[in-house]
């Protein structure tokens, strides 16, 4: 069985799986998130019902833990197990088998070889920003710990993206990235890092004029977003585009 957070929460093995009732999936998903820690009764409960829990919200939080036991999370299926603890429960699980535990581990390793070796640590990122399927855990209600679940883990993906596009630049690939570096102009339109790579990936693919068109996008997302202008970085860029700086074609 593989657990998979880096999207609509999702359980796979022969076939793929979801589960239908909220609480169950809440409570799957803050289980899966804390993974081998325990977390105690009382974060469950105001993950589940926030200020306002039931009157037998400790007695309906046990019968959703016996449903997970019986139906998703069998020890003799996968060797995964929620183990009570002694101030709440602990879901013991193969790392391997959740997608976050993999994304973590692809990072670190294009963290390290990002120096040294930027065709694997473009590998490693790019692997890393294929994990994610979708919106993080769409659909269950943001509590404390799958919101800030949530927030980590986009923060991740465009880490991702930004390296994706670092290493890129750096191995000379500008022409080939513009098309993904557009996308994901359009879906984080304040990044100002992502809009000064797709410069510079147009202006190093000889399209100068829609490299100034970003920065133009830019300044006017910018000051109706934000009533900012853009950084230094990217205005900086802009003049050593207009003045074609040779320094611009040397790649990293």
């Amino acid at each position: 069985m593989r657990y998979e957070l880096l999207g609509p929460l999702r359980l796979v093995d022969e076939a793929t799986h979801t589960i239908s009732a909220p609480k169950v999936e809440t409570l799957l998903a803050a289980l899966l998130i804390r993974a081998n820690q325990p977390i105690s009764t009382d974060e469950l409960l105001d993950e589940l019902w926030g200020n306002e829990p039931p009157k037998r919200a400790r007695a309906a939080l046990h019968v959703y833990i016996s449903h997970l036991r019986k139906n998703v999370v069998q020890p003799a299926v996968d060797g995964a197990a929620i183990r009570t603890h002694a101030q709440g429960y602990l879901l013991e699980v193969d790392q391997g088998s959740v997608d976050v535990f993999h994304l973590k581990a692809l990072h670190a390793r294009g963290r390290d070889l990002l120096d040294r070796d930027p065709e694997s640590a473009l590998e490693a990122f790019t692997a890393a920003a294929r994990l994610f399927r979708g919106p993080v855990l769409a659909g269950i209600d943001n509590g404390l710990i799958v919101g800030s679940f949530a927030r980590w883990a986009e923060e991740a993906r465009l880490e991702c993206l930004e390296v994706i596009a670092t290493c890129s630049l750096r191995l000379g690939r500008h022409r080939e990235l513009i098309g993904d570096l557009s996308r994901w102009v359009e879906e984080y339109p304040l990044n100002e890092n992502l809009r000064e790579q797709l410069m510079l990936a147009l202006y190093r693919a000889g399209r100068r004029a829609e490299a100034l068109d970003v920065f133009q996008s830019a300044r006017q997302v910018l000051r109706e977003e934000l009533g900012l202008d853009p950084r230094k970085t990217m205005r900086r860029l802009q003049f050593a585009i207009l003045s074609s700086d040779a320094e611009l074609a040397i790649a990293g």
